[in-house]
């Protein structure tokens, strides 16, 4: 599955997944949910209709669920995020 990402898009999706990874695992859900929000946000408008753009927004969706339901949860947020960071790499290789 590889798409074709501006590369300003695939560098903000990338810190943006990364800074939501980095604070679920430190147990920040608050700064998580925002990060995914904000990446949320960059698929929806900055990527075409497409499998990569519903697994991200499904996966920034659960990863904010998880994370404010339950507080102990981070970690389940942080793998979340984890895979989708994983997805993008995959999707932009050549």
């Amino acid at each position: 599955m590889t798409v074709d990402i501006p590369a300003d898009v695939e560098s903000v999706l990338t810190q943006l997944l990364g800074e939501a990874r980095e604070a679920f695992e430190r147990g920040d859900a608050e700064t998580g949910v925002s990060a995914t929000t904000s990446a949320a946000s960059v698929a929806r408008n900055k990527l075409p209709e497409g499998r990569l753009r519903g697994r991200l927004l499904h996966g920034c969706q659960r990863a904010e669920a998880v994370a404010t339901t339950d507080d102990d949860d981070a970690g389940v947020a942080a793998e979340y995020v984890a895979s989708m960071e994983q997805l993008l790499t995959e999707a932009t290789r050549e």
